[in-house]
């Protein structure tokens, strides 16, 4: 799994209106691991729904300045 979560750096918060952007493509992407089944694609994320491609939690992974998505959606 590609996770840059465990950078060994002080976590910086993106800005409120990134994290909203990152959440929404998340939202609609095809790897993500819905915590709630059956979820409709475009929902909003919940907090414990997950990347398949690196294993991270979607919400923390997109409030953290400087993570990046393993596909380059952000």
């Amino acid at each position: 799994m590609g996770c840059d979560c465990n950078q060994g750096t002080q976590a910086q918060r993106d800005s409120s209106s990134n994290y909203e952007r990152k959440q929404a493509i998340c939202a609609t992407c095809t790897e993500i691991n819905r915590w709630v089944t059956d979820t409709p694609p475009g929902a909003p994320v919940h907090m414990l729904d997950r990347c398949l491609r690196c294993g991270c939690f979607i919400k923390p992974k997109a409030k953290i300045w400087g993570l990046h998505c393993p596909l380059n959606k952000w």
